[in-house]
Parts: C-alpha cells; structure tokens; sequence
C-alpha cells in the first residue's frame, strides 16, 4: 500500500473517534448508574438483605464499567497495532 503524507492524520482522527466512543459509551453507562444510585438514596439508605448498603453495590458497578474500559481498550489496542504493524 502507498504511504500517503495524510496517513498519519487519519489515524489519529480514527484513534481519537475509537476513544471518543468508548469514553461516551462509558459516560453514558455510569451516568444511567448514578441516576438509579440517587433515586434509591432518596429512599433513605437502603441495604440488601439488610447487610451491605447499595451504595457499595452501585460503586463496584462504577469501578468494573471503568476496569473493563481500560482492559478491552487497551488489548483492542494492541490487536489494532499488531495488525497495523504486520501491513
């Protein structure tokens, strides 16, 4: 394939729109966490089967969203670059 001066743009405009998406879908995710996580703490703190307190339950759910962002970004990124690099 023939190098174009203009390659190394689109792959920064298609690293940026990769990144973009994933941070969006992301927000979008965790905003619709924390919106069900304060209607229930309006209701008071409530707790399942009376033991742990939801809030930690709708905290984890926070942490897993953003760890399996960072892991499947990041070995997305690697496939990507091994098989840019085998071109």
């Amino acid at each position: 394939m023939a190098y174009r001066w203009y390659s190394a743009f689109e792959t920064a405009w298609r690293w940026g729109s990769f990144i973009a998406a994933h941070a969006i879908v992301a927000c979008v995710l965790i905003g619709a966490i924390e919106v069900v996580q304060y209607i229930l703490l309006q209701l008071g703190d409530p707790k399942l089967f009376d033991t742990i307190p939801l809030r930690f339950i709708f905290d984890g759910m926070d942490l897993a969203i953003l760890v399996a962002f960072v892991v499947l970004g990041t070995l997305e990124a690697i496939s990507v670059f091994k098989e840019r690099k085998d071109d």
